[in-house]
């Protein structure tokens, strides 16, 4: 369910999805590397995606579809070599989109991240896991970052992988308002 604050930030996003870069709407800097790129996009569709806000209602709805549309068509053109440089070459020149007949209407979406059980060792660490990924679906990302934490723990904080997931749940909470 999709609270008050949720639909004020879809509404503001809305408001000034015409003046953002692409750079603006993944919240990345110009340097961004393709990995960079790909995890700000997963965390953008954390928190843009539609199926994560159902029953919104008629006037916010094609708002929200407007803000993912735009944040897919700015992964598409910023993990593409040749889109990215024609982009960046008319993002000089004030123009804050590619001309939608350059982009490709399909893009290399991220592949599915590896489930978080998976990227723990320890039984303690998988249990966590496990709880994390039941509190997602359910929608209760600060519940979901609690049980990841532990589950670190479990794992003696040698999970690279793990603690990337870590970072992108917190960056989604806090696109979130949380």
């Amino acid at each position: 369910m999709t609270d008050a604050s949720d639909i004020d930030r879809i509404v503001e996003w809305d408001d000034v999805l015409d003046d953002s870069s692409y750079y603006e709407i993944l919240g990345l800097l110009p340097i961004a590397d393709g990995e960079t790129i790909r995890v700000a996009f997963r965390q953008f569709a954390l928190a843009f995606h539609p199926d994560m806000h159902q029953g919104l209602d008629q006037d916010v709805e094609p708002r929200l579809h407007r803000v993912f549309q735009r944040g897919a068509e700015a992964y598409r053109v910023l993990s593409s070599g040749d889109l990215r440089l024609r982009y960046d070459m008319g993002l000089e020149k004030g123009q804050l989109r590619l001309p939608q007949a350059e982009i490709p209407r399909h893009a290399s979406i991220p592949a599915p991240a590896r489930p978080l059980v998976e990227l723990c060792k320890s039984a303690g660490a998988k249990a966590c896991a496990k709880k994390a990924t039941l509190l997602i679906d359910e929608g209760d990302l600060a519940g979901a970052k609690l049980e990841i934490e532990r589950a670190i723990e479990f794992d003696g904080f040698a999970t690279q992988e793990l603690r990337e997931r870590l970072d992108a749940l917190e960056v989604a909470l806090f696109a979130m308002g949380g």
